[in-house]
């Protein structure tokens, strides 16, 4: 027996229904207006939830909520997120932490990512107010800026996961449209006005990684060029850029790299970019190699570049090519060569102890893994001095996956960071008002010993996640 046309397309019709509705929404979702204290006063209603900005105890969340093809959903949103982190920036002062969330999660109230970075910010509010207290730094108004994208397209398990590279196309869409103007506009705030002890970081995580990069990539490359015309000191997009697990390809930082590593630079030059990925991320080892691969078979012509840059720590003085096939087929984050430091943690008597190495301490830690061809010790043959990228490399002692990037132990890397800008903000401000020159003091990150032992005391004073 034979089915008729209306039979057979109701199995097709269902799909489609079905996909459909597990469509996730490609719409802003906070849309209502502030209010003095709504999420003090009002934490689990509207008013509160679907604000794009929020008053918390002791922190501001804001929204910046963008489209598939990097268009801000909202002028009018934005516009007044900027004005209220000025109006803070130009009177009480401000701590701007930036966060820009990954593959299959959005700006949803009850997204984990978002869940979890408003933990993230209770941790910086404490560690500000247990070591700064009624200093003018810590009168300073902690701000987290929550920047919203379709990074889940499709709400269904199992078929998510096939949404990788669509979302992969759109990161690197929204982070050349409207973020480069948002992080630019943020750093004129916070740098550009009357006051000079604000502080801005940006953080992305996965695509939102991906994102960031592609924003800044070229602002990157410029600032690393002109080193403030020949001063030897790069500025910063607001006091830096840390990635987590970013999944974009390593030929998308290439510019920014080779800007970076020409001549040296002052002793006080701050971090402008730092990464950490874990050998233990699956996706950016295995899934972003395999699909690049297939990807751009036929897209393409890489070739073998000439570096002179470019060695094998095992046979400096043998011509080793640059490939573009393993620039294009690994993140930027796994790249062997861009290694700088290798992090790993253990538990020592119940409490966790970090061990912080150079890559040319512990080579093997910083070689290629995951799905490629590339193989030895590849490196670049001779960093600037106070170089101010910062690749480092984990594995699942302290993330265990793509998207472990909120326990305590990857916290405390992320906060650790952000409280090496406020520290020396602060020494900065405080010369200024004893009237004494100001000799600003190397990065935390450039001292193995010195990171371990703040990491580790700010992971043993955080509070469980849950709390």
């Amino acid at each position: 027996m034979s089915l008729s046309p209306r039979r057979t397309g109701l199995p097709v019709l269902a799909i489609v229904a079905l996909l459909l509705g597990a469509c996730a929404q490609n719409a802003a979702y906070h849309t209502l207006p502030a209010s003095a204290g709504n999420c003090r006063e009002h934490p689990a209603e509207a008013v509160c939830t679907q604000s794009y900005y929020q008053e918390h105890d002791g922190f501001d969340l804001a929204f910046a909520e963008y489209s598939d093809r990097g268009n801000a959903f909202s002028d009018r949103y934005i516009d007044d997120v900027l004005a209220r982190v000025r109006d803070m920036a130009e009177t009480r002062g401000v701590v701007l932490v930036t966060f820009v969330h990954g593959w299959k999660h959005n700006a949803d109230e009850n997204d984990s990512n978002l869940v979890d970075f408003k933990r993230s910010l209770i941790a910086v509010r404490d560690i500000i107010k247990h070591d700064f207290g009624d200093s003018a730094l810590g009168q300073r108004r902690l701000v987290g800026l929550y920047v919203g994208w379709r990074g889940a397209s499709l709400d269904l398990p199992v078929l998510d996961q096939t949404t990788f590279w669509d979302r992969k196309a759109v990161a690197e869409e929204v982070g050349k449209g409207g973020v480069t103007r948002l992080l630019l506009e943020l750093d004129e705030i916070t740098s550009g006005g009357a006051r000079d002890d604000n502080v801005m970081v940006v953080i992305g995580h996965s695509f939102g990684g991906a994102i960031v990069v592609s924003a800044l990539n070229d602002v990157l490359t410029e600032r690393t060029i002109h080193r403030t015309r020949g001063k030897g000191y790069a500025p910063t997009v607001g006091d830096g850029v840390l990635v987590l697990n970013p999944a974009i390809e390593a030929n998308q930082a290439l510019a920014f790299v080779e800007a970076a590593i020409k001549t040296d630079y002052r002793a006080d030059q701050h971090p402008l970019f730092v990464s950490l990925s874990s050998d233990a991320d699956a996706a950016t080892h295995y899934a972003f190699p395999a699909g690049q691969t297939l990807g751009l078979l036929f897209t393409w012509q890489q070739e073998a570049l000439e570096r002179s840059y470019y060695i094998d720590r095992e046979q400096p003085d043998v011509p080793k090519a640059l490939r573009e096939a393993h620039l294009d087929a690994t993140t930027v984050g796994n790249f062997a060569p861009f290694l700088t430091h290798r992090l790993t943690a253990s538990d020592e008597g119940g409490k966790t102890e970090f061990q912080v190495a150079t890559c040319a301490v512990s080579p093997d830690g910083c070689r290629p893994r995951g799905l490629t061809s590339l193989d030895g010790h590849p490196t670049i043959r001779t960093l600037p001095q106070n170089y101010p990228l910062y690749f480092f490399k984990t594995d699942d002692s302290v993330m265990q996956g793509h998207n472990d990037i909120f326990n305590p132990r990857v916290r405390s890397f992320v906060v650790t960071v952000i409280d090496d800008v406020v520290r020396r903000n602060l020494a900065r401000v405080s010369a200024r008002e004893l009237g004494r020159p100001y000799v600003a003091a190397p990065s935390i990150l450039a001292d193995p010993a010195a990171l371990e032992a703040r990491m580790e005391t700010i992971i043993h004073a955080m509070p469980p996640a849950s709390e």
